[in-house]
This record gives C-alpha cells, structure tokens and sequence, in this order.
C-alpha cells in the first residue's frame, strides 16, 4: 500500500489516494485526485513542510538530482517561491515524481 503525503478518502468514487491541492479564493481546496470532487477545503497549516516534501521527492529518485530536474521540467516547476505557494509547487513535484515511478 502507498504512503501517501496528503490522503483522501472519495465519497463520490470512492478512491482513497493522494489529495489534489489547488487555491480556491484564500482557501486551499482538496479534491479526489481521481475524479477531481471536492472534498473539503484543507487546513494550509496542515500542509508538510517544504523539506518534508523534498526528502519524500529525494526518495521517490533515488537521490538522482537528474530526475528531479527532468520532474521540473516537465511540470513547468516555478522557482523562487515562498509561503504556501512553494509548499504546493513542491507538493505538485511530489506528486508528479510517485506518478512516474507509478507509486499511485
């Protein structure tokens, strides 16, 4: 079974996986990732830590920058960010990289 980051339990499709994060107004809205219903809007002081985040991706490459950097650029990642907006561009690499290794 896959340690998820941020789980979410779907009441429409039923799925338990990762949440899919997006702002929604000066909210953080989680969604299902498989079927995009919305399911709550998710405490930003919840959200992991952006070095949490990096050793889960550190990981999920077998510590090959390489591949994190292929990751980047294949989700157009935005440098230079703070606050919540890096927690979510790193959270959205995180994903992208348990995507490839089809870890979920």
């Amino acid at each position: 079974m896959a340690n998820f980051l941020i789980e979410s339990y779907c009441h429409k499709c039923g799925v338990i996986g990762e949440s899919r994060l997006a702002w929604a107004g000066p909210h953080i809205k989680q969604s299902c990732d498989n079927c995009g219903a919305y399911i709550k809007f998710y405490d930003k002081a919840k959200l992991p830590d952006v070095r949490e985040i990096k050793i889960k991706i550190f990981g999920l490459a077998e510590r090959n920058l390489e591949k994190i950097q292929y990751w980047k650029n294949q989700i157009k990642f935005v440098e230079g960010l703070s606050g919540i907006d890096e927690k979510l561009e790193y959270y959205k690499l995180y994903k992208h990289g348990a995507k490839d290794n089809k870890i979920f």
